[in-house]
């Protein structure tokens, strides 16, 4: 069976130029439809009240800071933001612009699998196409330190790709990730003593492309 390769994955993103076509894997066009269907699921959450607070969030897997600067920027206070790739960070700076650089606090250069967010901070924690890079008890254990990362009443939003069907997971060689079905995402979250609050399917993606969904996550013990 393949295994997730973390220097095969760096290699690979470390070759993408650093704009938003890099950050979309050739799927510049994309851009504006995924951003305004996120920033749809956010004003649900907010008029229902699973998300109230909007002082820190986090960016996972920022690159350049695309969704931290269309996204997360104009809904919070201050955004932190996190890569492996130290020249997407680098390039943040001229991409996000003084203004919206003025609000973001940290940039952390660290691969997912063994960041840590800091505990009781984050009103949002964001992690877009960014899970198939991890194993499966990667995944599982990043998630439980996300969980602990979270405000009182704050969420952690998957936005990933899913396998068209359930009893099929696919593994990509050339960035050496999975995509993942739902089924098997499912029990990696739960594993995190995460629940699953809400799901919401990307639409106007190609049909060609994989399935986009949309996970809200809110810790299983509140």
């Amino acid at each position: 069976m393949n295994q997730v390769n973390y220097e095969k994955a760096h290699l690979h993103w470390s070759s993408v130029s650093s704009n938003v076509d890099g950050m979309l894997g050739g799927f510049e066009q994309l851009h504006s439809t995924d951003i305004n269907t996120s920033k749809q699921l956010l004003d649900y959450l907010i008029k229902k009240q699973l998300l109230t607070k909007f002082e820190h969030a986090l960016d996972c897997a920022s690159g350049i800071g695309r969704i931290t600067k269309h996204l997360l920027l104009p809904k919070f206070s201050y955004v932190d933001m996190v890569d492996f790739a130290e020249t997407f960070i680098e390039q943040s700076e001229e991409y996000i612009g003084f203004e919206g650089n003025s609000r973001v606090q940290n940039k952390f250069v660290e691969s997912l699998h063994t960041f840590k967010p800091s505990p009781n901070y984050y009103d949002l924690i964001w992690i877009q196409w960014v899970t198939g890079q991890l194993s499966d008890d990667d995944l599982t254990n990043f998630l439980r330190r996300c969980k602990k990362g979270l405000t009182k009443n704050g969420c952690i939003i998957i936005k990933d790709n899913v396998t068209s069907r359930d009893e099929e997971r696919i593994f990509d060689e050339c960035d050496s990730s999975w995509t993942r079905p739902s089924n098997e995402l499912r029990p990696l979250i739960e594993a995190a003593d995460l629940n699953i609050v809400l799901e919401r399917k990307q639409l106007f993606f190609p049909k060609n492309n994989f399935p986009v969904f949309m996970f809200v996550l809110k810790p299983s013990d509140i």
